[in-house]
């Protein structure tokens, strides 16, 4: 059976139980008879976030509800920029049965939280000869793919895992993840989708290399120290044509988000790294998942159209792969929106224009989460989609 899916919005910022309860209403309204069995929330943390989702969950008390905030809502076209307001998605459950669990305080326990939330969503939602897990998590606790790597432990590789890094608008303070009527901060939730047919999820970047490969000599934590053993910095500076010390650490930025690493992979792809910091000792602090040592890493760069080139492709991969598609949720990165700039609407739009009358629906990342080769799933500036 196809599910039925609806999207809702409100740029209410001044009554957040009432912006919840709006955005809920309009999505449930198009449903019609059927009853949502999920609510998807994606919104500005500027909200008092309980009174959000009490108004959320106001239009439908018995509908399981997980999301989190972000960095620019994409809502069925609309994108929803910094503080602009709430998302909503309601869908029924069709042939699917779901499960929901989460926990608060990940860091220094990444590994054993992704298995926990796995577990436990996995036994919640029952045996199936397929499934996908929606992941969502906290963007400043550590190395995501350790996050990752404990919940791919109880997916296995016929599991599809999806979702993001929430945030707060690129401030990387405080976070918060949204599980039935919880706020979570510092947490993580996963949605487990039990289903009869195969779920892939499919991701690209649009990113080409530049720079020749570099081995990783030293990681520790999220920092790169070391690039073919010299100072992280240093080579990374190099491969773009400047001196050592000549990007300052206040430019950093500016460079590294057009210029990422490819973390090179057994097929030939490569896996997006960006590092959003050089410190003052010439280390590279990588956003939410850091190359391990002995890996390859290249310099990498693209424009805004190529990035935005991708959008299609991945729409067409994602509804091809789906018998008879009724939503796509899709997970971008803040890195992109920034990089857009006055383009990031584009996007939006671009993705339901492929999607024609299927729903898009999804939010800006702090870190995406799709496994490719191997058991690396953790991305950066990148595109992930999921039909359901």
């Amino acid at each position: 059976m196809k599910i039925k899916a609806a999207t809702g919005y409100s740029n209410n910022l001044e009554d957040a139980y009432e912006a919840g309860r709006e955005a809920a209403f309009k999505a449930v309204s198009v449903l019609g008879n059927d009853s949502p069995a999920v609510f998807i929330v994606f919104t500005t943390p500027q909200y008092d976030l309980e009174a959000l989702i009490r108004g959320v969950r106001s239009v439908c008390a018995t509908a399981r509800l997980v999301g989190g905030t972000g960095s620019g809502e994409i809502v069925e076209g609309t994108y929803l920029g910094f503080g602009a307001g709430v998302g909503v998605c309601a869908m029924t459950a069709g042939s699917y049965r779901f499960g929901l669990a989460s926990v608060a305080g990940i860091k220094g326990r990444l590994e054993t939280s992704g298995q926990s939330i796995a577990r436990k969503s996995k036994a919640e939602a029952g045996a199936s000869p397929h499934a996908a897990l929606l992941l969502l998590s906290d963007c400043i606790c550590g190395d995501l793919q350790e996050l990752f790597q404990g919940a791919y432990r109880v997916c296995g590789p016929k599991v599809s895992i999806t979702g993001g890094a929430v945030g707060d608008e690129l401030k990387f303070e405080r976070t918060f993840v949204f599980h039935d009527d919880q706020v979570i901060e510092g947490g993580a939730v996963g949605l487990w989708i039990a289903s009869d047919t195969p779920m892939p999820v499919v991701t690209r970047h649009g990113w080409e290399p530049v720079g020749i490969p570099m081995l990783v000599t030293r990681a520790e934590g999220t920092e790169i120290m070391e690039l073919g053993g010299r100072p992280a910095a240093e080579a990374y500076e190099e491969q773009l044509g400047f001196e050592p010390g000549e990007l300052s650490v206040a430019d950093f930025w500016g460079t590294s988000i057009i210029h990422p690493f490819g973390l090179l992979q057994s097929d030939g792809t490569s896996v997006i790294r960006v590092a959003r910091t050089k410190t003052a000792n010439g280390t590279l602090r990588i956003q939410g998942c850091v190359p391990p040592t002995g890996s390859a890493v290249q310099v990498m760069r693209s424009t805004p159209d190529e990035l935005l080139n991708v959008s299609e492709v991945v729409v067409g991969e994602a509804l091809s792969s789906h018998r008879s598609p009724g939503l796509l949720l899709v997970f971008s990165c803040a890195a992109r929106a920034v990089i857009f700039g006055d383009k990031t609407p584009e996007e939006s739009r671009r993705l339901q224009e492929a999607a024609g009358q299927v729903p898009t629906f999804g939010f800006y990342c702090c870190g995406e989460f799709a496994r490719t080769a191997g058991v690396l799933g953790t991305h950066n500036a990148t595109l992930t989609a999921l039909a359901l």
